[in-house]
């Protein structure tokens, strides 16, 4: 596999809307992270970010592009 969700794609969704198969995440979360799942200091479970199918497809899919880019930059003579 060399490419994940390079395709734009959208999906019909209730009223009519379009659902796209991609949404790059937002600024906030590109600054900090996703917030994980963890037991906090009373030793209750604190339930982290949940990621969409789109966020995770616009990640995979950036990774691969960049991924692409070094492997043609490296093999240039």
């Amino acid at each position: 596999m060399d490419s994940w969700a390079n395709t734009d794609k959208t999906y019909n969704g209730q009223g009519g809307a379009d659902v796209p198969n991609k949404q790059e995440p937002s600024q906030e979360l590109q600054a900090t992270g996703f917030a994980p799942t963890y037991f906090d200091a009373q030793g209750n479970l604190a339930f982290g970010d949940g990621i969409s199918a789109q966020v995770m497809n616009f990640i995979l899919n950036d990774l691969y592009k960049k991924y692409q880019d070094l492997l043609t930059r490296a093999n240039k003579p």
